[in-house]
């Protein structure tokens, strides 16, 4: 089922299809390794929801829930 990575629950792994960004906040990701085709796990979210905390290759980061909602994902 195709959603945004905003919309994962804390725990879930999913597989990226789309990472539909600026150019600059893109090719930060793709140097953490987030790009199309990436397994990343949600691993939890701040206390009111913004940023999500998740895991992309071994390496955890944090990521705006705004910026997440624009990357499209599928389990």
């Amino acid at each position: 089922m195709e959603t945004t990575l905003d919309r994962i629950k804390e725990g879930t792994t999913v597989t990226v299809t789309s990472v539909n960004l600026p150019g600059d906040i893109r090719q930060r990701l793709t140097v953490m390794g987030l790009l199309r085709g990436s397994r990343v796990t949600v691993e939890n979210s701040a206390p009111l929801g913004d940023p999500l905390k998740v895991r992309v290759k071994g390496h955890p980061f944090s990521i705006r829930k705004g910026e997440a909602s624009r990357i499209g994902v599928r389990d």
